[in-house]
């Protein structure tokens, strides 16, 4: 099950405190990156075929397409701080910053376990970074920013360490990969592009483009494209007085009655809905 992720705060990032239920919740992911801090209690954390026990100071590294979710213990139920946030808070500073979270998930180490220095360091700014969202003093998103890249830098010099040479530049090369071929979609979009598009113009094989789009994305080439095109047509809708047909078009669909059903699938509306609620005229 894929969660719809909304942001709070004027940069992408979200701090709030959470109980888990104390029995089985059904898995998720989402399309940001998260890192979960227990302040206290007990209970597990589930990551696909792992398990992991959960206890006070316990950090948790989960990254955009992993399915995970946290269970509480009956009797003393756990309690955490989680960041989620957008990957384009690393990206703008430094990409290697979202190395950590490029992972394959039956490969990796999802849990920094109490009592250990980085744990202790982590969860500091953990703590800090909510503290700071939630009081909203004068410069807080600058020093939230700060804190969230000092965490990023701190991670990085970590998982460095695990990984050998070749695993670390394996890694990084199928990152970079998948930046070419997010790129490549988001400049294409409007066109009448298919998989084999994408496939061709990476050097890789249908199958491989398909299952890297699945796995960066929560969703398959098809409904990320249809996403895409989606929030094309809505920022138009809002800004534009052109016609439902131009905006179809421009945003990339080929019929009219393909973006209908499109776009009430997705937004729950039709067009002329949404235009009317959050259309230009309603500034007049």
């Amino acid at each position: 099950m894929k969660q719809k992720i909304e942001y709070d705060n004027l940069i992408p990032i979200n701090a709030y405190l959470w109980c888990p239920k104390p029995y089985p919740q059904p898995l998720h992911f989402h399309s940001s990156l998260e890192i979960g801090y227990c302040r206290g209690g007990r209970g597990q954390f589930i990551f696909e075929n792992k398990l992991y026990e959960v206890r006070k100071g316990d950090v948790f590294i989960v990254n955009n397409t992993e399915l995970h979710i946290a269970q509480s213990s009956m009797h003393d139920p756990s309690q955490y701080i989680f960041l989620n946030f957008d990957p384009s808070l690393f990206l703008e500073e430094n990409e290697k910053l979202l190395l950590p979270f490029a992972y394959r998930s039956e490969r990796f180490e999802n849990h920094i376990a109490a009592g250990t220095p980085l744990s202790q360091q982590i969860g500091l700014l953990i703590q800090q970074i909510y503290e700071e969202l939630n009081a909203k003093a004068e410069g807080y998103l600058t020093i939230t920013r700060c804190k969230l890249l000092e965490l990023g830098v701190i991670l990085l010099r970590h998982y460095r360490s695990t990984f050998s040479d070749e695993q670390w530049m394996k890694m990084h090369n199928s990152k970079r990969e998948i930046e070419e071929m997010m790129l490549f979609m988001k400049e294409r979009f409007q066109e009448p592009l298919q998989l084999t598009d994408v496939a061709e113009h990476l050097g890789w094989s249908t199958a491989r483009t398909s299952r890297f789009v699945k796995e960066h994305t929560g969703i398959s080439f098809i409904a990320y494209m249809t996403q895409l095109r989606i929030s094309e047509a809505k920022k138009q809708l809002v800004t534009s007085l052109d016609s439902i047909a131009a905006i179809s078009f421009s945003s990339g669909f080929q019929s009219l009655p393909s973006f209908y059903r499109a776009f009430n699938a997705v937004v729950g509306t039709s067009p002329q809905e949404y235009r009317k609620q959050f259309g230009v005229k309603q500034l007049f």
